[in-house]
Protein backbone atom coordinates (compact mmCIF):
# COMPACT_ATOMS: atom_id res chain seq x y z
CA UNK A 1 0.00 0.00 0.00
CA UNK A 2 1.15 3.67 -1.33
CA UNK A 3 1.27 6.05 2.17
CA UNK A 4 0.61 9.35 1.25
CA UNK A 5 2.64 11.89 3.82
CA UNK A 6 0.66 15.07 4.86
CA UNK A 7 0.87 18.25 2.12
CA UNK A 8 3.44 20.71 3.27
CA UNK A 9 6.31 22.43 1.85
CA UNK A 10 5.25 22.93 -1.86
CA UNK A 11 3.27 25.87 -3.73
CA UNK A 12 0.11 23.36 -3.57
CA UNK A 13 0.91 22.13 -0.38
CA UNK A 14 0.59 26.13 0.98
CA UNK A 15 -2.60 26.84 -1.25
CA UNK A 16 -4.39 23.75 -0.28
CA UNK A 17 -3.80 24.66 3.20
CA UNK A 18 -4.80 28.02 3.47
CA UNK A 19 -1.40 29.41 3.61
CA UNK A 20 -1.14 33.26 3.03
CA UNK A 21 1.52 34.10 0.99
CA UNK A 22 1.33 31.88 -1.88
CA UNK A 23 2.29 32.11 -5.75
CA UNK A 24 -0.86 32.39 -6.87
CA UNK A 25 -1.76 35.19 -4.31
CA UNK A 26 1.80 37.23 -4.95
CA UNK A 27 0.66 37.05 -9.10
CA UNK A 28 -2.69 37.56 -9.08
CA UNK A 29 -2.80 39.90 -6.52
CA UNK A 30 -6.60 39.15 -5.57
CA UNK A 31 -8.25 39.13 -9.19
CA UNK A 32 -9.33 36.53 -8.79
CA UNK A 33 -9.44 36.04 -4.83
CA UNK A 34 -8.55 32.09 -5.71
CA UNK A 35 -7.84 29.85 -8.10
CA UNK A 36 -10.22 26.77 -6.23
CA UNK A 37 -13.18 25.19 -8.06
CA UNK A 38 -14.20 22.73 -5.87
CA UNK A 39 -12.82 20.63 -3.14
CA UNK A 40 -13.59 17.13 -1.71
CA UNK A 41 -12.43 15.32 1.20
CA UNK A 42 -9.37 13.97 -0.52
CA UNK A 43 -9.23 16.12 -3.77
CA UNK A 44 -8.65 20.05 -5.24
CA UNK A 45 -9.94 20.88 -8.52
CA UNK A 46 -7.68 24.48 -9.16
CA UNK A 47 -7.36 26.57 -12.54
CA UNK A 48 -3.41 26.43 -13.65
CA UNK A 49 -1.58 28.68 -12.43
CA UNK A 50 0.18 29.44 -15.56
CA UNK A 51 -2.40 28.31 -18.07
CA UNK A 52 -1.70 27.47 -21.47
CA UNK A 53 -5.24 28.44 -22.64
CA UNK A 54 -9.05 28.95 -21.18
CA UNK A 55 -10.15 26.05 -19.54
CA UNK A 56 -6.58 24.82 -18.23
CA UNK A 57 -7.14 23.18 -14.99
CA UNK A 58 -5.67 20.21 -12.44
CA UNK A 59 -7.12 17.70 -10.18
CA UNK A 60 -5.07 16.94 -7.54
CA UNK A 61 -4.97 15.06 -4.43
CA UNK A 62 -4.77 16.55 -1.06
CA UNK A 63 -1.98 14.56 0.27
CA UNK A 64 1.54 13.73 -1.71
CA UNK A 65 1.24 11.23 -3.82
CA UNK A 66 3.95 10.75 -6.81
CA UNK A 67 1.29 9.73 -9.05
CA UNK A 68 -2.41 9.48 -10.02
CA UNK A 69 -1.56 5.15 -10.57
CA UNK A 70 -0.89 5.75 -6.51
CA UNK A 71 -3.86 8.30 -5.66
CA UNK A 72 -5.87 5.76 -7.35
CA UNK A 73 -4.81 2.84 -5.21
CA UNK A 74 -6.25 4.18 -2.05
CA UNK A 75 -9.33 6.66 -3.28
CA UNK A 76 -10.53 5.09 -6.63
CA UNK A 77 -14.01 5.31 -6.12
CA UNK A 78 -14.10 9.07 -5.34
CA UNK A 79 -11.64 9.56 -7.77
CA UNK A 80 -13.29 7.96 -10.35
CA UNK A 81 -16.80 9.61 -9.72
CA UNK A 82 -14.94 12.59 -9.11
CA UNK A 83 -12.89 12.78 -12.88
CA UNK A 84 -16.06 11.86 -14.65
CA UNK A 85 -18.50 14.41 -12.83
CA UNK A 86 -15.74 17.07 -13.70
CA UNK A 87 -15.59 15.53 -17.21
CA UNK A 88 -19.05 15.94 -17.63
CA UNK A 89 -18.80 20.01 -16.74
CA UNK A 90 -16.25 20.23 -18.50
CA UNK A 91 -17.71 18.76 -22.40
CA UNK A 92 -20.47 21.26 -21.50
CA UNK A 93 -18.14 24.32 -20.88
CA UNK A 94 -14.75 24.16 -23.26
CA UNK A 95 -15.11 20.88 -24.83
CA UNK A 96 -14.21 17.34 -25.06
CA UNK A 97 -11.25 17.44 -22.20
CA UNK A 98 -8.21 15.53 -22.95
CA UNK A 99 -6.57 14.23 -19.25
CA UNK A 100 -2.80 14.65 -18.89
CA UNK A 101 -0.23 13.65 -16.28
CA UNK A 102 3.53 13.02 -15.85
CA UNK A 103 3.41 10.23 -13.23
CA UNK A 104 6.51 9.93 -11.07
CA UNK A 105 8.12 7.48 -9.48
CA UNK A 106 10.61 7.18 -6.32
CA UNK A 107 14.46 6.76 -7.24
CA UNK A 108 13.64 8.56 -10.24
CA UNK A 109 16.43 10.02 -12.04
CA UNK A 110 15.50 11.98 -15.42
CA UNK A 111 11.96 11.87 -14.67
CA UNK A 112 11.62 13.13 -11.41
CA UNK A 113 9.59 16.58 -11.89
CA UNK A 114 6.72 15.99 -10.46
CA UNK A 115 6.69 15.55 -6.64
CA UNK A 116 3.12 15.77 -6.23
CA UNK A 117 0.13 14.10 -8.19
CA UNK A 118 -2.36 16.48 -10.83
CA UNK A 119 -3.66 15.61 -13.90
CA UNK A 120 -4.47 18.20 -16.45
CA UNK A 121 -7.45 19.31 -18.15
CA UNK A 122 -7.25 20.59 -21.42
CA UNK A 123 -9.53 21.34 -24.46
CA UNK A 124 -7.19 19.59 -26.89
CA UNK A 125 -7.32 16.94 -29.14
CA UNK A 126 -6.04 13.31 -27.87
CA UNK A 127 -5.23 12.09 -31.21
CA UNK A 128 -3.11 15.05 -31.62
CA UNK A 129 -1.20 14.04 -28.56
CA UNK A 130 -0.97 11.18 -29.63
CA UNK A 131 0.57 11.79 -32.98
CA UNK A 132 3.58 14.03 -31.51
CA UNK A 133 4.10 11.45 -29.18
CA UNK A 134 4.47 9.01 -31.46
CA UNK A 135 6.29 10.94 -34.03
CA UNK A 136 8.64 11.47 -30.74
CA UNK A 137 9.71 7.57 -30.79
CA UNK A 138 7.34 6.99 -27.47
CA UNK A 139 6.01 3.37 -26.50
CA UNK A 140 2.09 3.05 -24.73
CA UNK A 141 0.16 0.65 -23.82
CA UNK A 142 -3.20 0.97 -23.97
CA UNK A 143 -5.76 0.64 -20.56
CA UNK A 144 -8.77 -0.40 -20.36
CA UNK A 145 -9.67 2.38 -18.16
CA UNK A 146 -7.82 4.25 -15.67
CA UNK A 147 -8.49 2.08 -12.74
CA UNK A 148 -5.87 0.28 -14.22
CA UNK A 149 -3.39 2.59 -12.87
CA UNK A 150 -3.43 1.37 -9.94
CA UNK A 151 -2.50 -2.06 -10.54
CA UNK A 152 1.58 -2.73 -11.21
CA UNK A 153 3.86 -1.67 -12.33
CA UNK A 154 2.30 2.04 -12.82
CA UNK A 155 2.54 2.61 -9.44
CA UNK A 156 6.20 2.55 -9.25
CA UNK A 157 6.49 3.72 -12.68
CA UNK A 158 7.27 6.76 -14.53
CA UNK A 159 4.78 7.54 -17.45
CA UNK A 160 2.71 10.02 -19.69
CA UNK A 161 -0.77 9.51 -19.02
CA UNK A 162 -3.20 10.08 -21.92
CA UNK A 163 -6.70 10.17 -21.90
CA UNK A 164 -9.28 11.42 -24.02
CA UNK A 165 -13.18 10.25 -24.73
CA UNK A 166 -12.58 7.70 -22.04
CA UNK A 167 -9.33 6.25 -24.14
CA UNK A 168 -6.48 6.13 -21.80
CA UNK A 169 -3.11 5.08 -22.90
CA UNK A 170 0.43 5.27 -21.19
CA UNK A 171 3.27 6.24 -22.64
CA UNK A 172 6.66 4.81 -21.59
CA UNK A 173 9.30 7.99 -21.14
CA UNK A 174 12.71 7.69 -21.94
CA UNK A 175 14.63 11.43 -22.31
CA UNK A 176 12.40 14.01 -22.45
CA UNK A 177 12.76 17.48 -21.19
CA UNK A 178 11.08 18.70 -18.41
CA UNK A 179 7.14 19.83 -18.46
CA UNK A 180 7.23 17.54 -22.14
CA UNK A 181 3.51 17.24 -21.66
CA UNK A 182 2.79 21.57 -21.56
CA UNK A 183 5.47 21.25 -24.86
CA UNK A 184 2.66 18.27 -26.43
CA UNK A 185 -0.16 20.86 -25.17
CA UNK A 186 1.75 23.55 -26.34
CA UNK A 187 2.47 22.44 -30.14
CA UNK A 188 -1.07 21.33 -30.35
CA UNK A 189 -2.52 24.83 -29.32
CA UNK A 190 0.53 26.26 -31.53
CA UNK A 191 2.30 28.08 -28.90
CA UNK A 192 5.84 28.68 -29.56
CA UNK A 193 8.65 26.81 -28.14
CA UNK A 194 9.31 27.93 -25.10
CA UNK A 195 6.38 29.94 -24.23
CA UNK A 196 4.49 26.73 -23.54
CA UNK A 197 6.64 26.91 -20.36
CA UNK A 198 5.02 27.67 -16.85
CA UNK A 199 8.06 30.00 -16.27
CA UNK A 200 8.21 31.95 -19.24
CA UNK A 201 4.52 33.51 -20.27
CA UNK A 202 2.08 33.34 -17.55
CA UNK A 203 -1.96 34.08 -19.13
CA UNK A 204 -3.69 35.61 -16.55
CA UNK A 205 -6.50 36.48 -18.61
CA UNK A 206 -6.71 33.15 -19.20
CA UNK A 207 -7.07 32.11 -15.94
CA UNK A 208 -9.66 34.90 -15.16
CA UNK A 209 -11.39 33.36 -17.86
CA UNK A 210 -11.44 29.96 -16.97
CA UNK A 211 -12.66 30.93 -13.44
CA UNK A 212 -15.06 33.00 -14.66
CA UNK A 213 -16.69 30.69 -16.96
CA UNK A 214 -16.42 27.82 -14.07
CA UNK A 215 -17.75 30.15 -11.60
CA UNK A 216 -21.24 27.90 -11.02
CA UNK A 217 -19.42 24.49 -10.68
CA UNK A 218 -19.24 24.30 -7.08
CA UNK A 219 -22.73 24.15 -6.82
CA UNK A 220 -23.39 21.47 -9.67
CA UNK A 221 -20.69 19.67 -8.20
CA UNK A 222 -21.56 19.46 -4.24
CA UNK A 223 -25.00 18.12 -5.76
CA UNK A 224 -23.54 14.60 -6.38
CA UNK A 225 -20.62 14.82 -4.43
CA UNK A 226 -18.51 12.13 -5.04
CA UNK A 227 -17.90 9.82 -1.53
CA UNK A 228 -14.17 9.41 -0.20
CA UNK A 229 -13.28 5.88 0.29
Amino acid sequence: MITAVPCTGADFCEEISGAADTSFRRFYEGDPPSRRVHSTPNFELLADLSPLTTGHLLLLPKRHYLSFAQVLGEHQREAVALIERVRLLYREVFGEPLFLEHGSSTGQVSHACITHAHLHLLPVSGPAADRIMLADGLRYHDLDSITELARPPWPDSAYFLRSHEGHCRVYLPTTQRRQYLRSVAGSILSIDDPEWDYAVVMRKDALRSTMRRVRDWPARLAMEEPRAR
